[in-house]
């Protein structure tokens, strides 16, 4: 096993992780009696996100690559947050505060964006964008 399969597989797990804590956060944070379900939300936006992102940048650097998918993390779980904003005529600084405080985004957010960087690490070898398949 070479250090490059082993620094994946440390970085497979990695993301394991943060993903089972974000799962957890949310739906730890989730409030079925309110139907607020945020954390759900922001991981489901997220995920969309990066998969349409990564489409795009596969054979883009490493390094910038890695730097799109931690914006397309962001902003992807940021999107249902702004769209039930608008759906619910709620001031978005009033709906955004209203996830941190209430749904869970403090607790889900940060987990989010470190695991989709350790998969990113994991599934993009380095160099790629340089060999001719």
């Amino acid at each position: 096993m070479t250090r490059r399969t082993t620094g994946q597989i440390v970085a497979a797990l990695g993301a394991l992780i943060a993903f089972g804590v974000a799962v957890w956060a949310a739906r730890d944070s989730a409030i079925p009696e309110w139907r607020v379900y945020d954390g759900f939300w922001m991981i489901l936006g997220a995920w969309v996100a990066v998969i349409l992102t990564a489409a795009l940048v596969w054979r883009w650097p490493r390094e910038l690559s890695l730097v799109a998918i931690a914006v397309a993390t962001v902003v992807g779980s940021l999107v249902p947050l702004v769209l039930s904003a608008h759906r619910l005529h709620i001031p978005l600084m009033a709906r955004l505060r209203g996830a941190w405080m209430l749904g869970g985004a403090d607790v889900v957010g940060p987990p989010l964006v470190i695991g989709f960087l350790c998969l990113w690490f994991a599934v993009r070898t380095h160099g790629i964008e340089r060999r001719q398949e």
